[in-house]
């Protein structure tokens, strides 16, 4: 906890982190836990408990420079809220730990991630991005084109299971909070 500024507002990170091995499957998975439960966390923690305007959790592994994951959950909210809101975040993952993703809500990965690419996939930046990446990565430049492919192959059970075998581990929770009066 670190009490700086004067606004009555928090923000509030939930990091998970460490070294992986890398590999494609994963890392769409982790991707996608990242979407489901940011759809979790706007449900809970701002249409049932009205306490944040927005909330976003993000995962990926990456490969360059060594093999590594990384997953944020992050909110602002009112400083009175923060503990339970936090509580309240940790549960809902704890239930994909627990229970896996509803099956609607991998649907509704799905349907983003794909929309997307249908629209980026007609962008230049797209492709040099692509490309770059390629290169980087060492793959091939033609995987993109099993992107459809990959997105739905993910399944809820993929999802479970990256998240037991990524955040179930230590995870460091940082509230920035109001300085005492």
């Amino acid at each position: 906890v670190v009490n700086k500024g004067t606004d009555p507002k928090s923000n509030v990170t939930i990091m998970y982190y460490g070294d992986a091995k890398y590999s494609a499957k994963d890392a769409m998975s982790m991707q996608a836990l990242g979407e489901v439960l940011t759809i979790k966390l706007i449900e809970q923690l701002r249409e049932n408990e009205s306490g944040v305007y927005g909330v976003s959790a993000r995962g990926s592994l990456s490969k360059i420079p060594n093999g590594m994951y990384s997953f944020n959950i992050g909110f602002p909210c009112g400083p009175d809220n923060a503990e339970k809101l936090t509580a309240s975040a940790l549960k809902e993952l704890q239930n994909i730990i627990d229970n896996g993703p509803d099956e609607k809500d991998v649907a509704k990965f799905k349907e983003g991630e794909l929309a997307d690419f249908r629209k980026d996939s007609k962008e230049n930046r797209y492709w040099l991005s692509n490309f770059t990446r390629s290169y980087i990565y060492g793959n091939s430049t033609e995987d993109v084109l099993k992107f459809e492919e990959a997105v739905n192959a993910v399944t809820a059970k993929d999802i479970q299971n990256i998240a037991k075998k990524y955040l179930t581990k230590d995870k460091v929770i940082g509230m920035l909070m109001p300085e005492k009066k």
